[in-house]
């Protein structure tokens, strides 16, 4: 089978033995979350457009969370003493509008995970400092409860990349201990490593267990869509079969008849010509007795390549139409056009050059031809001019091969429908 070639989102991905190496990377698990490189380029923009879209279509969700916390946190404990959770909360705003901004400049796409990482360790240092300002136990407990929603919102929003959440997780530790430690902020280690460090671990392990999700459902799917893509090529080449000679790769008679018809109902809307030409090669039992049938096989094909030039406008064909028979269709062709178009063939035919010592004609190929042309009309039937033009061929035959014969038949009056007028 031909080779395929899978499209998602201006990405290619070729070989049908791709399928193989997919099954084997799903298999395998990836718990390191890293493809091959063929896969993981094309893994990394398809995750950064989920997480966009997801970070779109959750950014209502997102500010009425953002609102419900800062109800709770100024409403309810409204008399406790906040320190500098205010300009924590308003620094996590920011960020989040200015996730959301960066998410609709098509500009930025590339960088969605870095600039939303960025915006989530600074709310995440601002929060964690600020909770080092307060000094009521329960208002710190809230903080760093907030804290906890806080990651798991971001990182579970935005579905950030789990090796990014691990870097921007470690500097926004790095951050709040150093701010700390400059403003001379009480931060003991149960607090860091009970809040901060087990809200990161959440966060990292929520980014871990999306992103392999994800990374399953970017395989499953592009084996989905290679099992589709490999049985549109087997319909396909099913249907050339179908419609396709072996040997010559032209219309069949199945398919010509096909045409026939459909061109005959389009000549009659727009009450234009319609011919069709029978082609026989001269003698060709001889030449397959005196050369082999593969020499035959080699001739039929020759001619065919020869037939497909002179057929090659939109709505003509030329096909096989039996053993060493070939028919061309020739939409909006009248019987004087036909003419020029049988002596075209005629010498295309000789020129040739195939040997035939067995011919009683020439000692090079040759062909006799019969042409008919009609203009279609309802009480014809389309077998007319095929049969029209198989008498003419025969005529040809008749008249010593190497020869064309061409006829137009009357339409005028349904009697004489089948008469055939000699040219």
């Amino acid at each position: 089978m031909s080779q395929l070639i899978l499209r998602t989102d201006n990405l290619i991905i070729t070989d049908p033995a791709l399928k193989h190496e997919i099954e084997d990377v799903l298999a395998s698990g990836f718990r390191l979350l890293r493809f091959p490189d063929f896969l993981e380029r094309h893994f990394a923009a398809s995750y950064r457009k989920l997480a966009l879209k997801n970070m779109l279509s959750n950014a209502l969700y997102l500010l009425g969370l953002y609102v419900l916390l800062g109800i709770v946190a100024f409403v309810q404990f409204a008399e406790l003493d906040k320190g500098w959770f205010a300009a924590a909360y308003v620094i996590t705003g920011v960020g989040l509008v200015s996730i959301n901004v960066c998410a609709r400049l098509p500009a930025l796409d590339h960088a969605f995970h870095w600039y939303t990482g960025a915006a989530a360790m600074i709310a995440l240092t601002a929060i964690m400092v600020s909770s080092t300002t307060i000094h009521d136990p329960l208002g710190q407990a809230g903080i760093h409860a907030i804290n906890i929603y806080v990651v798991i919102i971001i990182y579970a929003m935005s579905k950030m990349r789990f090796y990014n959440t691990v870097i921007w997780c470690h500097l926004a530790g790095l951050a709040t201990l150093i701010i700390s430690k400059v403003t001379s902020l009480h931060y003991t280690q149960f607090e860091f490593q009970a809040f901060f460090v087990f809200a990161n671990i959440i966060g990292m392990g929520i980014a871990y267990i999306i992103e392999h999700r994800e990374r399953a459902m970017f395989l499953q799917g592009l084996l989905l869509d290679i099992d589709k893509a490999e049985k549109d090529l087997l319909n396909q080449y099913l249907e050339r079969l179908s419609r396709e000679d072996s040997l010559t790769g032209l219309a069949n008679r199945r398919y010509f008849d096909e045409r026939l018809k459909m061109e005959w109902h389009r000549c009659l809307r727009e009450k234009k010509p319609l011919s069709v030409i029978l082609l026989d090669i001269d003698y060709f039992k001889q030449y397959n007795d005196h050369y082999g049938h593969m020499a035959g096989d080699h001739c039929l094909v020759q001619v065919a390549r020869a037939l497909k030039k002179e057929a090659s406008r939109p709505a003509e064909l030329v096909g096989r139409y039996g053993g060493e028979e070939f028919i061309l269709l020739y939409p909006n062709i009248d019987a004087t056009q036909i003419k020029n178009t049988l002596m075209r063939i005629q010498q295309r035919i000789v020129d040739l050059e195939i040997p035939h010592e067995s011919s009683q004609v020439k000692k090079v190929l040759t062909a006799s031809l019969g042409a008919a042309t009609v203009f279609p009309v309802k009480s014809l039937d389309p077998e007319k001019l095929v049969s029209a033009a198989d008498q003419m061929l025969y005529k040809s035959k008749e008249n010593g091969r190497n020869g064309w014969s061409s006829t137009q038949i009357s339409h005028c009056e349904p009697e004489q429908q089948t008469l055939i007028q000699l040219n």
